[in-house]
């Protein structure tokens, strides 16, 4: 059946002057004109399928290629977003048909130009997130001469519900991002852009994405290079061990009386006539609370999880393995942290004292599921090395330390650990991200914790919320941005984030981290190399891991 569009009229409401056609091989697509805050003209096309609407018996499948449409697409806005599993602004857009992406360029299509490729994944834990215009407006990048696009991709049970067998193996919003940069490839040229040049990049889950899309077989050739802000194969919240159970929990959320003992099949045919807002509800709803207490350092409710071996399986291995034995895309990868990504999570200090000490008298709360201990007398164990690797004395004496083990062990450990065995195989650049500036608000200070937060550095990439008006924030804020976007755009162009940037960026290079030098940037008011980011943190962790963990590991 072709797609249902909107036909453009003549006489429509857009007008031509600020109308622009393109032709791909599924039909013809109209898009608008922008300009950026600086006046760069720049062309969007908005909510373009690359994928059949994932509704009835493609729920919980992989994604299927767009048909082609008759007439001319409107893409010339947003008006859906995936189903939430948290709740945000912008919910009112929920539909289960959202596998849609967005392209930006500078440069008019018919030009037959060839600029770089920026494929942008957002975060979101795997449970929320859009690609909206108005949550990643693509302005600040128009001026550093790439093509930008943005993926919608499932999240929540629809994106990451599976049963660990062949009936719904999982990981379907990881293969909505693979159909994508399957659609930049055939169709990118359309646009200006040059497939052969495509950067994939996000933050969060979203970086965690572009290292999963680094780690598996079936995006080889699809791009050239990755960024992750925040986001590794290795972060713990990124990985599902439980996805079983909590399908299964799922069902009898939305249904008490739902047979447990019901087969896979049984599971997959009931949970796919069940309407997706009451799907949606049931995990939005109750069903989190359960498992939310250690959500953050165990993993969120509905994330990538490993599949059994089947033709179409994403990842068949544990990641902490196949990234020790270099089973990966050998590409160059920048990756990197802000320096506290938990900061803004203790802005109640009354409360976070009450936390440090109920720590502080039960240890294993500090002890991953990943370390593979079920004995009260290990985890206590290995809950006083952690703490030990941040204070002799106590949390409650320290509360910066606490931020900081919170901010490790849901990031920094996982990501310094990643970026230090990938640069045995393939080029890596470390940052961390360091200003702190008006932009992203304010967050609550913690002595002897840092103070930029998860998500800081994003608000100097796109235009959303407080920040639509580069020209009008400080001259730090507005530096910053222009230097995060040259470093990224020139990494795109390049594979060298400096490249012919010294005069703003203030450094003549950015040296390669190597698994014994651990030399990294710090993005603070001033661009400075430094080395061994969090040595002592890492070095504590891996021996608490050697010594005490159990093997198999999962994440890190």
């Amino acid at each position: 059946m072709i797609r249902a569009t909107c036909i453009i009229c003549l006489l429509g409401v857009f007008a031509l002057t600020n109308a622009q056609r393109v032709t791909i091989p599924n039909g013809v697509i109209q898009g608008r004109h922008e300009y950026s805050q600086r006046g760069i003209k720049f062309f969007a096309f908005q909510q373009i399928p690359f994928a059949e609407p994932p509704i009835g018996p493609l729920r919980f499948r992989d994604p299927v290629p767009a048909k082609s449409w008759s007439g001319v697409l409107d893409a010339t806005k947003n008006d859906r977003i995936c189903y939430q599993q948290i709740k945000s602004p912008g919910v009112s857009l929920e539909n289960e048909d959202c596998l849609y992406l967005n392209v930006y360029t500078p440069v008019e299509p018919s030009t037959n130009q060839s600029l770089p490729v920026m494929f942008y994944i957002f975060g979101g834990g795997f449970v929320n997130g859009t690609s909206h215009f108005d949550i990643y407006g693509p302005h600040y990048w128009m001026e550093q001469e790439v093509v930008v696009v943005t993926v919608s991709y499932r999240v929540g049970p629809f994106g990451f519900l599976s049963t660990g067998d062949l009936v719904i193996p999982g990981n379907y919003g990881l293969k909505d991002q693979l159909l994508g940069l399957k659609w930049v490839r055939d169709n990118i040229k359309y646009f200006g852009g040059d497939p052969a040049k495509v950067t994939i990049f996000g933050q969060s889950a979203g970086g965690d994405s572009v290292t999963y899309q680094m780690m598996s077989s079936k995006s080889k050739g699809l791009f050239r290079a990755g960024i992750s802000q925040s986001g590794s194969v290795l972060c713990p919240w990124g990985y599902q061990r439980h996805h079983k159970d909590l399908a299964y929990d799922l069902a009898s959320f939305v249904n008490p009386n739902f047979n447990r003992e019901s087969s896979s099949e049984e599971l997959l045919s009931y949970l796919q006539s069940v309407p997706a807002r009451d799907l949606n509800s049931a995990a939005a709803g109750d069903y989190p609370q359960i498992w939310y207490d250690n959500q953050m350092a165990q993993g969120f409710t509905f994330t990538p999880t490993i599949e059994p071996e089947h033709e179409n399986a994403f990842i068949t291995e544990r990641m902490y393995e196949a990234l020790e034995s270099g089973h990966m895309q050998k590409v160059p990868l920048m990756i990197g942290i802000c320096s506290e990504e938990l900061i803004w999570n203790f802005s109640d200090m009354e409360s976070f004292s009450s936390w440090a000490q109920a720590i502080d008298n039960n240890l294993t709360y500090l002890v991953n599921d990943n370390m593979g201990l079920t004995d009260d007398s290990s985890r206590k164990e290995a809950g006083a090395a952690i703490r030990r690797i941040y204070t002799n004395t106590s949390f409650y004496e320290h509360p910066g330390k606490l931020v900081q083990f919170f901010s490790d062990n849901s990031f920094g450990r996982g990501i310094i650990h990643h970026a230090k065995v990938q640069s045995k195989f393939s080029d890596v650049y470390f940052y961390q991200f360091s200003y702190i500036g008006s932009m992203p608000g304010q967050h609550p200070y913690v002595p002897e914790a840092n103070r930029v937060a998860h998500s800081d550095d994003n608000s100097y990439l796109w235009v959303y919320h407080n920040n639509s008006n580069l020209n009008q924030m400080p001259p730090g804020d507005i530096l910053t941005s222009e230097r995060l976007r040259i470093l990224f755009s020139n990494f795109a162009k390049y594979l060298d984030p400096v490249h012919d940037g010294t005069d703003i960026l203030g450094i003549e290079s950015w040296p390669k981290l190597e698994p014994n030098n651990f030399q990294y940037l710090d993005i603070n008011e001033t661009l400075t190399i430094k080395k061994d980011l969090k040595k002592d943190v890492h070095d504590g962790w891996v021996d608490v891991y050697e010594k005490l963990a159990v093997k198999p590991f999962d994440t890190f």
